[in-house]
């Protein structure tokens, strides 16, 4: 009975938060007729349920409410109750928005026991902001995603199921490259266009970590002065003074090699940048920098060198730090490897799994051969594991069946402009995280985006639409080298 009323009480108020009170009414001191949190059952067994939205919005009730909804034990509570659920993993994607004028759309959309999605929701769309312009990080952390606008440029930090964000203040100016040719690593296969995606292009990358210690999140950004010198600075969100700091530690030189706009991959306090492979006639380097969020220091992790000659891309699969071996082009493979972690006493790296792309039927091994982007986002229901395409698909790997299947394609659900039917760069689908993340302000970053929330029945059903394959200039010169390739040639390198 007392569950049912205070369901009854949390109704009434979910109702109320729908208009915020006014300022003078969160002034007064509690009074007759505003809920008192008296305990935590209500905020453990009740509040805890609610949909993210909802438990925002009942911040406004009153200063307790607000007190109880903000606090640690309670985000902590609600994000365990969201992992003991075992949600399906959920895509996140963005296109340009429905209305007129320039505006950038976020979806997501479920997928249940590994089957294609049949809705997408919408979550937000941000005014004056170009979806053709837009590069957005595959993988939220801690419930917040990095969002970089090639346009300003500038960087935006977004809780996407709350709205809540920032502009990140502008940081220093990186060298520029103008429609040039860039040097590509040296490995089989590249996962950069072969021309500048957008102009001007900044030699610089960038990633958004979580530093568990101070509860914080950073961004970290790797780039070259215009001198050529190499140099990475941090920024905190909230923290005094603000604005953009050289980082702690002593930057190596190896980090030269980096690659270009490429975002590293965080996986248990730390970014991973893959770097550039040495040349012909140079000694061999590293090929994974670490750096530690909280300590601020580089590092390097060991690669044996035949997995380190191969490797192209790197990802966060499941927590573990991943490393792709994507040799479709001439090997019809794509192999996953997965390394043990620091955590473990002999640190190593294993096959997570293999695709060969001969032994699958003809439609699907063209449709995942003619794909320039592969990446890994994370295991679904059944240990299928989910790759992500630069043309917005995603499909479904099951090992123990050998079988691979499409389950997404985003022009099933928006209209895609021609002219951005593949990523610029890496990827246009990535995952979506529902946490209850608040993104810390008054340090830096006040300036605010035009954002509006999705409504809750604002849905967009899957449709069909025409198999249209439409190659760019890099899906050209991929398919050109593959048919190049099935010719044996004997030694052919890329």
């Amino acid at each position: 009975m007392r569950t049912c009323l205070m369901l009854h009480v949390c109704s009434n108020q979910i109702n109320m938060a729908s208009s915020p009170p006014k300022p003078k009414r969160l002034r007064r001191s509690p009074s007759y007729g505003q809920p008192r949190l008296d305990g935590d059952l209500l905020v453990d067994e009740v509040l805890t349920r609610l949909p993210i939205a909802a438990a925002v919005r009942l911040r406004a009730v009153c200063r307790e409410w607000n007190a109880a909804l903000t606090s640690d034990h309670f985000v902590r509570a609600h994000s365990a109750r969201a992992a003991a659920a075992a949600r399906q993993p959920e895509l996140l994607f963005f296109a340009p928005g429905a209305g007129k004028g320039i505006s950038t759309s976020f979806y997501a959309c479920s997928l249940r026991d590994g089957e294609a999605p049949t809705a997408a929701r919408e979550l937000l769309t941000i005014d004056y902001i170009s979806a053709n312009r837009t590069v957005m990080s595959p993988t939220p952390c801690r419930g917040l995603t990095l969002i970089f606008n090639t346009r300003a440029p500038e960087y935006y930090l977004l809780n996407l199921s709350t709205g809540d964000h920032v502009v990140l203040p502008p940081c220093q100016r990186a060298e520029v490259l103008d429609g040039l040719l860039l040097r590509l690593p040296c490995g089989r296969t590249s996962y950069f266009p072969a021309r500048p995606p957008w102009s001007p292009f900044e030699l610089s990358t960038t990633g958004l970590g979580f530093d568990t210690a101070t509860g914080e999140h950073k961004v970290v950004r790797l780039f070259k002065k215009r001198n050529w010198d190499h140099t990475c600075e941090v920024y905190t969100p909230g923290r005094a003074p603000g604005g953009w700091r050289p980082c702690v530690g002593r930057v190596p030189a190896c980090a030269a090699n980096f690659v270009p706009a490429l975002p590293p991959v965080f996986v248990d306090g730390y970014l991973y940048w893959l770097l550039q492979p040495a040349g012909r006639r140079e000694e061999p380097t590293h090929r994974i920098l670490s750096f530690s969020v909280g300590a601020e220091q580089f590092g390097w992790v060991h690669v044996p060198t035949g997995l380190s000659t191969m490797m192209c891309h790197l990802a966060n699969l499941d927590g573990l730090l991943c490393a792709v071996v994507d040799n479709r082009l001439f090997g019809d493979v794509y192999a996953l490897f997965t390394w043990s972690g620091r955590s473990s006493a002999s640190a190593s790296w294993s096959v997570r799994c293999s695709i060969n792309l001969r032994s699958l039927p003809q439609q699907v091994s063209d449709e995942l051969g003619e794909e320039r982007v592969v990446v890994p986002l994370c295991s679904a229901a059944g240990g299928k594991v989910l790759l992500a395409t630069g043309r917005h698909k995603v499909f479904a790997y099951d090992a123990e069946s050998n079988t691979v299947e499409r389950v997404f394609r985003m022009q099933e659900f928006v209209d895609v402009p021609d002219d951005a039917l593949t990523a610029r760069l890496l990827l246009g689908v990535g995952l979506h995280e529902e946490r209850i993340a608040d993104v810390r302000h008054g340090a830096g970053g006040e300036r605010r985006l035009d954002v509006k929330l999705g409504r809750c029945d604002n849905v967009v059903a899957k449709r069909e639409v025409p198999a249209d394959i439409k190659y760019d200039d890099d899906g050209k010169m991929t398919v050109f080298f593959k048919h190049l390739a099935e010719l044996g040639p004997p030694h052919l390198n890329m």
